[in-house]
């Protein structure tokens, strides 16, 4: 049940991103292109049916996460961008680095992924149950 439009992508990003007809804006094409991505490896299942804008929040995030993966991909001729930790000119420098858990994620390469993952986690991390009780032979 995707929930993600076009309308529904430029209202939640109206400040992130530049919308337009022509490069180097985000085009339409662009936005449809990163929700048939998200299509494909989102399950809406997994997040609380008695709250459903969580997990449209979260479709939301994946989709600009595979939107900017795109456009840096364009930008860069498709070269990879690794995560950085540190870098430093004329004498400043800036070290930046995220949660160990986030590392492991093939999302956290943006921050639409890394914000993805933090709305998705407390749904995606498992959950146990015990159950008192025992078998018959």
């Amino acid at each position: 049940m995707p929930n993600v439009t076009l309308a529904s992508f430029k209202a939640q990003f109206a400040r992130n991103f530049t919308f337009g007809s022509a490069v180097p804006d985000v085009m339409d094409s662009d936005i449809t292109n990163a929700i048939a991505e998200k299509d494909a490896l989102f399950n809406f299942d997994l997040y609380p049916s008695d709250k459903p804008q969580i997990g449209i929040l979260c479709e939301h995030y994946l989709t600009a996460h595979f939107l900017v993966m795109d456009i840096d991909a364009a930008d860069s001729g498709g070269q990879t961008r690794l995560l950085q930790n540190s870098r430093g000119a004329d004498g400043v420098s800036e070290s930046v680095d995220i949660p160990d858990w986030m590392k492991e994620s093939i999302f956290a390469s943006t921050y639409y992924g890394q914000k993805f993952l933090m709305l998705s986690s407390p749904y995606l991390g498992g959950v146990v149950f015990t159950v008192a009780g025992g078998t018959n032979p």
